[in-house]
């Protein structure tokens, strides 16, 4: 078996972990309360307050106004608020600890930063979605299993994002800048220059690592490798055939690590059927990548159709309206462990 279970109490925490995670960015987005110090300048009599934070390796001050009654009762209620945040933070944080002790699968101090780094710039609230190896591990935690090949990671981080959704919800809450959060985050994030260089860079990349953000979005029409600027994220990205079902009906999950980072994956089991699809797609130069393809669909199938069988029917029927895919899909099916196969056809119609 690919997998194990992990313990009740594991699940539950969890559970309680996301639940809190989902509260916090709520308020957080209630609140607005802005992050930084407030400091003071005297000037001729008169005493002025400013908002002093970091904006990537610069340390920057936002005048607030003249010192009045209501200006002091505002900055009051926003210290308060850090407060109850920063306790909030620590016991989410004692979760996170737990988790991990427990079995459950952990992102890397890194893969966190950056992760909260896109949660922060609002990359997640626009309705981007994690369609890489950070959407599997977190699977397991989803799941309440572990699986047991976790080298399968990369340091890729891939974020999709539908854009008539993303125009939409910026329409609501407006755009945000992420080129300019990865960029002025004094990670070290530069734009990967395009091969050709009349195009914009549709990844990001530290410098001296090999941890990088790409951007996709789906493609519709004609083949096409020009990259689609999306709007809502102020970050051009690569399209790409048949995301639109991936991440059509993204879920919430938790990535398991600091104080924890709410973050959007793909449902499980449409991320299962496309990876198989990409697996049997991908070049003879790249079989590495269409055997961990194969590896996670399998792990995901196995886990499904043990606890959650409708899912994949649900599915199946939707990627059967997206044309020739299925017939991708049904030749990397051939490629599955024999027993899992079987069990798999026998679910399908």
């Amino acid at each position: 078996m690919p997998f194990q279970r992990l313990p009740e109490t594991v699940q539950t925490l969890y559970a309680e972990l996301l639940e809190q995670t989902i509260q916090a960015e709520a308020e957080a987005a209630l609140l607005k309360a802005p992050h930084g110090t407030f400091v003071s300048k005297a000037i001729k009599g008169g005493t002025y307050w400013y908002l002093q934070r970091m904006e990537g390796d610069r340390r920057r001050q936002h005048y607030l106004g003249r010192e009045s009654p209501t200006l002091l009762a505002w900055m009051k209620e926003v210290r308060e608020a850090h407060a109850r945040s920063a306790a909030d933070d620590a016991q989410r944080a004692n979760l996170c600890g737990m988790l991990a002790a427990g079995g459950a699968a952990t992102e890397s101090t890194q893969i966190v930063k950056v992760l909260s780094l896109l949660d922060e710039s609002g990359v997640f609230r626009m309705g981007g979605v994690l369609v890489g190896t950070q959407a599997f591990v977190a699977y397991g935690n989803m799941l309440g299993v572990r699986f047991e090949k976790q080298s399968l990671r990369t340091q890729d981080v891939d974020v999709a994002q539908d854009r008539a959704i993303g125009i939409a919800l910026s329409q609501e809450a407006g755009a945000v800048d992420v080129k300019g959060a990865l960029t002025g985050s004094g990670l070290g994030f530069f734009p990967v220059p395009a091969l050709d260089p009349r195009r914009p860079s549709t990844s990001f990349k530290i410098r001296g690592r090999e941890l990088r953000v790409d951007f996709l979005t789906p493609l519709f029409g004609p083949e096409s490798h020009e990259a689609i600027f999306l709007p809502a994220l102020g970050v051009s990205a690569h399209p790409l055939r048949l995301l639109d079902y991936l991440i059509e009906s993204p879920a919430q999950a938790v990535a398991v690590g600091a104080a924890g980072v709410l973050v959007n994956v793909p449902d499980p089991a449409r991320f299962a059927f496309h990876k198989l699809w990409i697996s049997d797609r991908r070049p003879v130069s790249e079989q590495t990548k269409a055997a961990k393809d194969l590896r996670q669909a399998g792990d995901l199938l196995d886990v499904l159709l043990e606890d959650r069988p409708a899912d994949i029917l649900a599915a199946w029927e939707t990627l059967t309206s997206k044309g020739s895919a299925t017939k991708s899909v049904h030749r990397a099916m051939g490629r599955l462990a024999p027993e899992l196969r079987e069990r798999l056809t026998s679910r399908l119609p």
